[in-house]
């Protein structure tokens, strides 16, 4: 199981706070890696859009333990794709700051985490690297 990480779980920021901590101590890096999608900057983290013709660069892991999807679930108050679909369906109001997406890179299947909330072009990070200032 692989997960891309384009903000505060970079390699960069593995001493930022616990979590970051114990997030790199149950992965191990794969290699670097670019989606298409859109990056805002959201108070001191980004924020991912998938899709258009712009580019995001980040970092590919492996989950070497279970659980531990769950916990950056919790990290990022996210939702998965199933719980996603199923809110959307029935109309059920979505509180979620995330939702854990299945995608593919390369030859690859990896987790991501795409922002559900309001962005606006001023928050836009052109270049497509997130850099904690």
């Amino acid at each position: 199981m692989h997960i891309f990480v384009y903000g505060t779980l970079k390699r960069a920021y593995k001493d930022l706070n616990t979590f970051t901590s114990v997030f790199h101590s149950n992965t191990e890096w794969v290699c670097h890696a670019v989606v298409k999608g859109d990056m805002y900057l959201k108070d001191w983290y980004p924020a991912l859009r998938l899709g258009g013709s712009n580019l995001v660069f980040g970092e590919i892991y492996r989950i070497n333990s279970p659980v531990l999807l769950e916990t950056i679930d919790q990290y990022e108050d996210a939702i998965t794709q199933d719980e996603y679909a199923i809110k959307l369906k029935h109309l059920v109001p979505i509180t979620s700051d995330y939702v854990r997406k299945h995608i593919r890179i390369d030859d690859m299947e990896c987790w991501v985490y795409e922002y559900l909330g309001e962005v606006s072009p001023g928050m836009h990070i052109k270049n497509g690297v997130f850099e904690m200032r």
